[in-house]
């Protein structure tokens, strides 16, 4: 098998070698040229961020037709998505890794979405479905903690919606059908009348049961719906107020415990978000931007049984930036305050009821000290309402060479207080429990090696205390000891013609904890990870391969059936027809050959509580816009 994943890695990496001059306007590509803001708060050049940003454009969400935020974001480097079941809306786990860490922050146009109570998922991006309001979404991998809270431990993923620009209406209308007693529904509008703007959108999903690589047919259904409105009004001057509301619900059906199970655990969510932004210029130097935001999640999953695991959970938050910028200098300034709250937990009186607050204030300053050098440092103070004050300080250093190339060093601190779940749980918590506490050090390189070929390179090590983990013999939440994480990324994007181009990305996590216990989220993360695409573009057709090589993931852990999915590749195609200038016949076909699998990291038996992946499947639809 390593065989295979090396010769096809030397197969993908030949597609790096000779340039081409090319016409990438209508590429799915987001070069080192595009702009970013989630690395520094600010628009930047991405080439010009001392950090690791990988970005999914719109385009690229609208030409693979991802059903939702996790489809997006599972093909970038160093990312990590680990679902129960068929998708992330089926149950109740979607956990986010990146750079090994499950603590990352989860933003909508800059404004918090994590979800306090949860064990099993930091924000629930698989119930992030509508896909056409969204503009393109930012991951920053590496601590974050000065600008976006001190758990942002492995990185930051923001989602930044559409604002239609130009004056009039556009309609779009979207079905699809598939195996797996696929339907999906949806309805887009956005527009712009003068300086009212906004985007509409509505859908529905439904699934039933699939067969995984194994051919098993696993207990599945699923009945969703969404609507999203996003009104806004243009003050002129770079500066607006949005509104914003979000709302999903939906039942489902997953096995009870493990793919062979036969007994059917019934569920519900309803999830809301509402919120109020406010962008102001309010000179030629000086911005600011003020959020005020409520989001609401509502699982009961199990609800049929003597133990279901029913709770509601509730986060308020307010924010304000600002940022002042000179011929030089870049300083941005705010405070973050937000309240999470479990205002209801079925079967658990101790966790029902509880909240926490915490306030920050954070400062960052980037000087450039000459034409090539430039150094940030930063500053967090954080007030949590549990476990007091703690300082996060950081900083970056930066030298860019030439227009083609730029370099960076940093060192970011870092903290991470336990959930309201970890703290009160009657049955599975620990009030002694102790924040996680540490640092990162990362390097990284960004390069435009020609004006067809570019590429990225990330290393890093994160050293951490009080590692808060399950142990399995007490059933409790413990603080585990020190840990270290080591790692690097790269990144290679080739556009060869007006037709064709492709990209490379490979990651490397080691974890590792005193006494050499690796505590790799028990084989849930591999050791390496591989990603491929090729992508083809003329007048009317379009169409991409994607590839996912998995490397060492479960190591000498686990029986040996287990080790005998320790690599494997997943291969995902999409297509689109544009017969019209408004009509879209498009396809897509995942799991391709049909590979057994599991996105849950256990190391238990796959005859046994095993929660495989879905097999080959596929999903044929048209799309209209007018």
């Amino acid at each position: 098998m390593n065989r295979k994943i090396m010769a096809a890695s030397l197969a993908v990496l030949s597609l790096s070698g000779g340039a081409f001059c090319v016409e990438a306007s209508d590429m799915p590509v987001y070069t080192l040229e595009g702009v970013v803001v989630t690395a520094s708060r600010v628009p930047e050049k991405k080439i010009d961020s001392n950090a690791d940003v990988s970005v999914v454009t719109a385009k690229e969400i609208e030409e693979k037709h991802y059903d939702d935020v996790s489809e997006a974001i599972r093909h970038v480097p160093g990312v990590n998505i680990a679902n129960h079941s068929g998708s992330g809306q089926v149950g109740t786990s979607n956990q986010i890794y990146i750079n090994g860490s499950k603590n990352v922050v989860v933003l909508v146009d800059g404004m918090r979405r994590n979800t306090n109570g949860n064990s099993l998922c930091t924000a629930d991006i698989g119930d992030m479905v509508n896909m056409d309001s969204i503009d393109h979404i930012e991951v920053l991998k590496g601590s974050a903690s000065t600008l976006y809270g001190s758990d942002a431990q492995g990185g930051v993923i923001n989602i930044i919606t559409k604002k239609a620009k130009n004056d009039g209406v556009r309609t779009t209308l979207r079905t699809s059908f598939g195996n797996e007693s696929r339907e999906k529904y949806s309805l887009h509008n956005e527009g712009r009348e003068e300086n009212v703007f906004w985007n509409v959108d509505a859908g529905k999903e439904l699934q039933g049961k699939y067969k995984d690589g194994w051919g098993r047919r696993v207990i599945n259904h699923l009945n969703a719906e969404h609507y999203n409105v996003k009104l806004g009004y243009d003050l002129g001057n770079d500066s607006d107020v949005v509104f914003n509301y979000e709302k999903y619900t939906s039942d489902y059906i997953r096995p009870n415990s493990g793919t062979n199970d036969t007994g059917r655990a019934r569920g519900k969510k309803d999830n809301d978000s509402v919120s109020l932004q406010y962008k102001a210029k309010l000179n030629d130097r000086l911005t600011s931007q003020f959020s005020i935001y409520r989001n609401n999640t509502h699982i009961n999953d199990n609800y049929t049984t003597s133990y279901p695991w029913d709770m509601k959970m509730r986060t308020t938050g307010i924010s304000d930036q600002l940022t002042y910028t000179m011929d030089r200098q870049t300083i941005t300034g705010g405070f973050d305050w937000y309240k999470d709250e479990i205002p209801y937990y079925k079967g658990t009186p101790d966790v029902e009821g509880t909240s926490i607050t915490n306030t920050a204030f954070y400062l960052q300053d980037k000087v450039d000290l000459t034409d090539r050098w430039n150094v940030t440092p930063g500053i967090r103070v954080d007030h949590h309402s549990e476990f007091g004050t703690h300082t996060s300080p950081s900083l970056s250093v930066g030298y860019k060479q030439n227009e083609k190339t730029n370099y960076y060093i940093n060192y970011k601190s870092f903290f991470v207080a336990p959930s309201l779940y970890n703290l009160y749980s009657s049955s599975n918590g620990n009030k002694d429990l102790d924040p996680e506490e540490g640092n990162t050090v990362e390097f990284g390189v960004n390069h435009r090696f020609t004006d067809s070929l570019d590429g990225t390179f990330n290393v890093f090590h994160t050293h951490a205390k009080n590692l808060i983990d399950f142990d399995y013999t007490t059933s409790r939440y413990r603080n585990l000891g020190k840990t270290n994480a080591n790692g690097f990324s790269l990144s290679l994007n080739k556009e060869f013609s007006r037709h064709w181009n492709a990209s490379l990305g490979y990651s490397y996590l080691h974890m590792q904890a005193k006494a050499g216990e690796n505590i790799n989220n028990n084989g849930a993360l591999p050791e390496s990870t591989l990603h491929v695409n090729v992508s083809y573009k003329a007048d009317k057709f379009n169409a991409s391969l994607d590839g996912r090589g998995v490397m060492n993931r479960y190591g000498s852990k686990g029986s040996p059936e287990m080790r005998n999915y320790a690599n494997y590749w997943v291969w995902d195609m999409a297509a689109n027809y544009h017969f019209t200038k408004n009509a879209t016949l498009f396809a897509r076909v995942n799991n391709i050959f049909d590979q057994f699998y599991t996105d849950v990291g256990t190391s238990f038996d796959p005859y046994g509580t095993w929660y495989s992946a879905p097999g080959r499947n596929f999903e044929i639809g048209m799309q209209f816009t007018f």
